[in-house]
């Protein structure tokens, strides 16, 4: 899984997820395109300047951004934080952002929630992972879980 997430690319379409793919094919055998142009950008790791300015801690955060063009509802946008481990990754911060009721086409909505401190300085490598849920036409939809580009170390221990 590692490997695969450090190939992973930033910026994916959901349209896998917010809408299947029409599994009619053409007389060529081509497969129809996806009908919407939906996507998650997650940032990498980074040492938020902003938390240690104004509440005076030092903590790793990830922020990621969500775009449709169509209409949804009822979104439930999360962001979560991991650590590298020896054995197995280890979650150490999430942010949920919620927006209810309609959410126009081509939105830009952000998450910029999910944060956590440090406890020491030592060298720790982390990633982002954002996925998303709503309404669309109707029909509940997940998106598949989207990863920074980049696992980042940082002098922020956990």
């Amino acid at each position: 899984m590692q490997k695969s997430r450090h190939l992973q690319i930033s910026f994916l379409l959901f349209t896998i997820i917010f809408e299947a793919i029409n599994p009619s094919i053409d007389a060529l055998g081509a497969v129809t395109p996806p009908v919407t142009k939906c996507n998650i950008r997650v940032d990498n790791p980074h040492i938020s300047k902003y938390i240690l300015r104004t509440r005076g801690i030092l903590a790793v955060k990830v922020n990621a951004r969500s775009k449709c063009d169509k209409f949804m509802r009822d979104l439930k946008f999360i962001v979560e934080i991991y650590k590298d481990g020896f054995f197995w990754d280890k979650k150490v911060g999430e942010g949920l952002t919620v927006v209810n009721g309609l959410i126009y086409p081509n939105r830009i909505i952000r998450n910029e929630k999910a944060y956590s401190e440090c406890s020491s300085q030592l060298p720790t490598k982390y990633y982002g992972v954002a996925y998303a849920s709503a309404i669309i036409d109707g029909e509940s939809k997940q998106t598949l879980k989207v990863t920074s580009a980049e696992t980042i170390t940082l002098n922020c221990g956990h």
